[in-house]
């Protein structure tokens, strides 16, 4: 096992006991993290246009620390467990292009059960996910957009946990991120598609 694996799937355990109350059928993203110098937090006036109001929050993720230092910023799609892969069907976000776009961060994780007592984590990086447009933020920050259609093809199983982990450092970029229009996309009317442009979104759509 190399030890971006090892490292990856350590990760993939502290997440599973992030614990974030969220009534049935409700999905929420709830920032977070842990280690030095590391974190995630809605910022206000950072971002795109929200649905609601003037705040124009974005997402920030930040590790400013070496890579390889346990540490990192993260957030957790809480309420999506149970989710039939087959029923996700896109990932995005609009990541600030003035922050860090890597092979490994930010990047969504999936947890799966495959079933037969088999757990796998597979995930999907900001640099191999499809570039879209740019669009400029009311402060001037340009942000681009970055899908992934159908991230597990194929596989047959359902999603046990789902986050966006920010865990490449200073070392390597710049050390942080903003994100934003964060969708999950799915044919689920029990999860139905989703999209994130700031906290208050948690209880919106």
């Amino acid at each position: 096992m190399n030890s971006r694996f090892a490292y990856i799937s350590l990760l993939s355990l502290l997440l599973l006991g992030v614990a974030v109350s969220a009534d049935a059928g409700d999905v929420i993203l709830h920032p977070n993290g842990f280690g030095e110098h590391s974190y995630a937090a809605w910022k206000g006036q950072q971002g795109l246009a929200d649905f609601n109001g003037a705040k124009n929050q974005s997402l920030y993720f930040q590790k400013m620390t070496t890579t390889p230092t346990f540490a990192a910023g993260v957030a957790v799609f809480q309420g999506i467990e149970g989710l039939p892969v087959s029923q996700l069907t896109g990932l995005e976000f609009w990541v600030g292009t003035d922050g860090h776009c890597g092979a490994g961060a930010p990047r969504f994780n999936i947890r799966v059960d495959l079933g037969g007592g088999i757990k796998q984590t597979f995930f999907v990086g900001c640099a191999a996910m499809i570039p879209g447009v740019m669009m400029t933020a009311p402060n001037g920050r340009t942000f681009q957009q970055r899908t992934i259609a159908a991230p597990l093809g194929m596989l047959v199983g359902t999603i046990t946990a789902l986050s966006i982990v920010f865990d490449e450092g200073d070392d390597v970029g710049q050390g942080f991120v903003h994100l934003d229009n964060i969708t999950v996309q799915t044919t689920s009317t029990e999860f139905p598609t989703k999209t994130w442009k700031s906290a208050s979104d948690n209880g919106n759509q």
